[in-house]
């Protein structure tokens, strides 16, 4: 008996891990590891079709992509549900069919999809930001989200925070400017039902163009493309927001995910495990390809200054000190159990104690000391900060 069950009992596991690494959730795609990969070739990602940027409601139970025209890059919004644990055949979505439309943005509640569409008799790349509504299960009938989010400018994509605060990009910034295209990203927290300005958000103002924006709906990270070099062109870049509120500076994505293509329209998972994008492939004839990737997220997230230090602190040569570091120094969006570290065998007389959060000492010699902090994930990914520890006689 044993004899027979042993065997049996192997393979139910060996079937479940097999299984576990698929999930109608996502078509039934194999999920992917740190190299991205195509998201479902054949069924949402066609070979010489242009696909451009994707969004699943937080139940992962629909989806929404959009589709370019090779021709005049008009655009479509395609959509698929899951039914009965079975995906339906990606279709136009229908309360938005034959309309110009791009870039489809499912609310975090999933009740609203925000997108773009085109402006009446001006050309494809003019739009406004749109919403469609879902009532009783049902989408209802999509309106524009006018003045101050839409405007006479370019209005590339928009999404959105729990709290109802819209990011977007958009041009408005060179209106009446003679040969300035460049985008800016902008926000607008609503006041009761209302969205009454916006504010551009100058901690990512640059020469270039900022544009493709996700938000985290808890508002804690931001993704967004920005022109890089000509080696790579069009690159995705994240920012965290610190313990006072204020994005820190951008930093490029790890090139695992980056490419020489170009990089664009990203939507993270609502668990934050996996990351989906546009990949652009662009020739001498200009756009020849375009697909939909997905990969996971260990190394997208990484630690960052979150509570960070005084960048100089002064203690007396010969007297014994200690300072308290803040537990919340370093973050990690995926990791709540990082790895700390300093340059600690550079100075005989510094004592750092990672489990507590605490230097001390007793300094022998003055001078200024540069202290190098080291956050490191369980993915490996590091990130450094650095304080000047001044010893005066």
């Amino acid at each position: 008996m044993n004899k027979i069950i042993l065997p049996l009992i192997l393979i139910l596991l060996l079937h479940s891990c097999i299984s576990s690494t698929k999930t109608t959730n996502y078509l039934g795609q194999t999920y992917p590891d740190s190299i991205p990969v195509i998201f479902a070739p054949g069924v949402v990602s066609m070979e010489g079709r242009l696909e451009h940027g994707i969004s699943f409601t937080p139940d992962r139970r629909e989806l929404a992509f959009g589709v370019l025209n090779k021709d005049d890059f008009s655009g479509e919004i395609f959509y698929s549900r899951r039914i009965n644990e079975k995906w339906t055949e990606p279709m136009v979505f229908e309360p938005l069919k034959n309309k110009c439309v791009y870039l489809p943005y499912f609310s975090p509640n999933g009740k609203s999809l925000l997108y773009t569409q085109s402006q009446a008799d001006i050309d494809n790349m003019q739009t406004d930001v749109w919403m469609v509504e879902k009532i009783n299960d049902e989408w209802g009938t999509p309106k524009i989200i006018r003045a101050p989010i839409s405007s006479t400018s370019r209005e590339a994509n928009a999404c959105m925070t729990y709290g109802g605060t819209i990011y977007f990009s958009s041009n408005r910034n060179c209106y009446g400017k003679d040969n300035c295209h460049t985008a800016d990203l902008f926000c607008t927290k609503p006041i009761g039902n209302e969205y009454q300005s916006v504010n551009v958000i100058s901690e990512f103002i640059s020469p270039n163009d900022e544009e493709s924006v996700f938000i985290s709906p808890k508002e804690d990270y931001i993704i967004f493309c920005r022109y890089t070099d000509n080696d790579t062109g069009v690159d995705l870049y994240i920012s965290y927001r610190d313990s006072n509120k204020k994005w820190i500076e951008p930093q490029i994505i790890n090139s695992t995910i980056n490419s020489k293509d170009w990089d664009r329209r990203p939507f993270v998972s609502i668990d934050n495990k996996f990351l989906f994008f546009t990949r652009l492939q662009i020739g001498e004839t200009g756009l020849t390809e375009s697909d939909i990737y997905w990969v996971n997220t260990s190394k997208l997230f990484k630690p960052f200054v979150y509570h960070s230090l005084p960048d100089t602190t002064t203690i007396q040569v010969g007297e014994k000190f200690e300072i308290s570091i803040p537990k919340d120094y370093f973050k990690d969006i995926d990791d709540k159990q990082l790895i700390y570290s300093i340059n600690q065998n550079k100075f005989d007389w510094l004592i750092f104690d990672s489990e507590q959060m605490k230097l001390s000492g007793k300094p022998t010699v003055p001078g200024d000391f540069e202290l190098i902090f080291t956050a490191i994930d369980r993915s490996s990914n590091r990130t450094h900060d650095k304080i000047i520890i001044t010893v005066k006689k």
